[in-house]
């Protein structure tokens, strides 16, 4: 549980940001009396320790990168604290859009536009490269535009010359559409790496679009590899910069000075273009005196204004302000969603007349609840969370009806049997405990070898549980033993599920989803293949429907069976999903709100302000009549739904 107030001076305002690895809040330091950024770093409980120390590395890493970088493009970081034993970042705080965010709203930028900011990433990434630091992250979603100013953030992956690389299994770091070729093909990152991303940064700018596709990953890598970048239809005089930034040879590649002064001519730079100071390369055209905005098109907010000509010229050009405060609203490895108005779908959530109404606050102890789940009679709900403890609600009467304790570390997970009358937990340490749910007693314990669990789910006759993690592990309940193992490769797992008749397990992770064949020898069929994976996991309750968080597109729904993906759900970026038993209705945590989805007609149905500052899990009871929330502010809440 996040309290109010973190290390004795950062006062907790309001959350504005939620990745994968961390979540960003608006604070306020008590001391100085200043509105701030702070940046907390979240580890799912899905991750094995070793990935745990890696993202907990990354973040100190991040606060190291930004802070080496004396350039007023880079975000100061006031202090970094450790709080209840997790790191803290803070920084400076404002608020802006990213880039991705106003193509897909706005439309493409022009190429005057689109020039100007390629001018200042480019001054932001000079002054990265002059201190040893490459950015290896440069995307539409890392670049902010607010009040004046072009930002480029999210230093999570950056690279600080001296350091030990940190890779995630191997696995290269960072957007696929936005990675250079030598990084694709498991190179280390070159300076000639972050401008070619800066490339493919441009052209999405201008044309709307990526300059290479492909339906995963792999197949992206392979296009960046061997394909020629989509045609160019809109760049017009900022075609030879892209061009030339996306060369795949690197030493044949643009370098920064002639990547300068080309954007400064697309944008006009003989009477009107500011050029930033840290770009190298040969003078550019217009530099050393004032210039003036003369671009007749429509303007849009997020950008800088265009400036008015002053009636005496002066001696030095006026040089555009830019901050890094973009970390605040950024996370480690994908950007963040920022709460503003004006970024919600047309189709907002607006909750209907007979709207759905708060009936009970149930308070759970002094920990974060991250999982909550009902027994198939709905009469009872169990939760877990960070305090470790197991507690157990009645639904009718709104009290506690007992605490279970055994875990060492966090409860990540709960599962009731089909018949209610076995309770399946796990967590970070790795064990799974089965518990005599009336009896309020502990039965067995079975031991994943100290590897996180994830997921749970009871086979539909209750005979096989499901635990998923670094792999699926099948265990036969009534003889507390494993009876198989199947490899994840890699992958964390975070939502599992058993078909109609006990025969094929589903199981979601942060790359693919799968069908297995549990009662055969059959290799697992992979459904899709997730791009970017950040939030909750959920399959609907016959498992033919996954729902899962995404960053950049919002949750997603897709058909397993069909192989197919069937919408995407606007404005919702979840860290907690849940259907109703009749799949007709998807729940959506995000941040303090939980949206409700109509899954048969596709429109929103409703939204709830669940009244904690984070929701970390959400369950329907088995008749749908009643959704229960729980949070960073250890509480259980029910909703009555009409």
């Amino acid at each position: 549980m996040c309290e109010g107030l973190i290390a004795g001076q950062y006062l907790l305002i309001e959350q504005v940001g939620r990745g994968g690895f961390a979540v960003v809040w608006r604070a306020r330091d008590e001391v100085l009396q200043r509105d701030v950024a702070a940046k907390q770093l979240f580890l799912p409980p899905y991750l094995t320790d070793e990935q745990r120390r890696e993202h907990r590395e990354r973040t100190l890493r991040e606060a190291r990168s930004a802070a080496r970088l004396a350039h007023p493009g880079v975000v100061t970081v006031h202090d970094v604290v450790e709080h209840e034993g997790v790191p803290w970042i803070i920084m400076e705080f404002v608020h802006g859009r990213t880039l991705g965010e106003i193509v897909r709203t706005d439309g493409p930028l022009t190429p005057g536009r689109a020039a100007e900011v390629g001018l200042r990433l480019l001054d932001a990434l000079c002054a990265a490269h002059a201190a040893g630091v490459l950015h290896r992250d440069v995307k539409p979603s890392n670049v902010i535009i607010g009040d004046r100013r072009v930002v480029l953030g999210d230093f999570g992956i950056a690279r600080i010359e001296g350091d030990t690389e940190l890779t995630q299994s191997g696995i290269v770091m960072g957007a696929p559409a936005y990675t250079a070729p030598e990084r694709a093909r498991g190179e280390p990152a070159l300076a000639a790496s972050d401008l070619w991303s800066l490339g493919a940064t441009l052209f999405y700018a201008v044309e709307g679009r990526r300059a290479f596709r492909g339906p995963n990953p792999n197949a992206t890598f392979h296009a960046i590899l061997t394909c020629e970048p989509a045609p160019l239809r809109r760049a017009g005089p900022l075609a030879p910069v892209i061009e030339g930034l996306l060369r795949k040879d690197a030493a044949a590649r643009m370098n920064a000075g002639e990547a300068a002064e080309l954007l400064a001519d697309a944008a006009g730079a003989h009477d009107r273009v500011s050029v930033p100071p840290h770009l190298p390369g040969r003078a550019l055209p217009g530099h050393g005196r004032r210039h003036r905005w003369r671009e007749a098109t429509r303007p849009t907010s997020d950008l800088p204004a265009p400036r008015r000509p002053r009636p005496h010229p002066v001696r030095r050009p006026a040089v555009a302000a830019l901050s890094f405060t973009a970390l605040a609203v950024l996370l480690l490895s994908n950007a963040l969603r920022v709460d503003d108005p004006r970024r919600r779908p047309a189709a907002s959530y607006r909750t209907p007349p007979a709207h759905p109404r708060l009936t009970a606050t149930l308070p759970a102890g002094r920990g974060e609840i991250l999982s909550v789940v009902f027994s198939p009679d709905g009469r009872t709900i169990a939760t877990g969370g960070r305090d470790r403890a197991v507690r157990l609600w009645t639904v009718a009467g709104h009290r506690m009806a007992g605490t279970l304790a055994g875990h060492r570390d966090p409860v990540s997970t709960v599962a009731f049997s089909p018949d209610g009358r076995t309770l399946a937990t796990g967590g970070h340490d790795g064990e799974v405990i089965l518990w005599n749910a009336p009896g309020h007693r502990a039965i067995a314990t079975l031991s994943t070898h100290g590897r996180s669990v994830g997921a749970l789910t009871f086979s539909p006759d209750g005979s096989v549980l499901a635990t998923a993690g670094d792999a699926v592990r099948l265990w036969n309940v009534a003889r507390h033993r494993k009876v198989r193992s199947l490899p994840a490769t890699g992958e964390n797992l975070r939502a599992a599920s058993f078909g109609p008749h006990g025969t094929t397990l589903a199981t979601a992770g942060t790359r693919t989803v799968r069908l297995w064949h549990v009662t055969g020898r059959s290799r697992p069929a992979t459904v899709t293949r997730l791009t970017s994976p950040s939030g909750g996991m959920a399959f609907s309750g016959d498992g033919r429907m996954l729902a899962g968080g995404n960053d950049e597109r919002g949750v997603r729904l897709w058909d397993v069976g069909g192989h197919r993906l069937l919408t995407t759900v606007p404005g919702a970026h979840a860290n907690a999903v849940a259907f109703s038993p009749d799949g007709h209705t998807l729940a959506c945590a995000s941040g303090q709100a939980v949206l409700l989805w109509n899954t048969t007609t596709g429109t929103p149905a409703a939204r709830l302000d669940a009244g904690t500052r984070t929701v970390e899990a959400i369950a329907f009871s088995p008749d749908g009549k009643t959704l229960a929330t729980a949070g960073d502010d250890a509480a259980v809440r029910l909703w009555h739904l009409p």
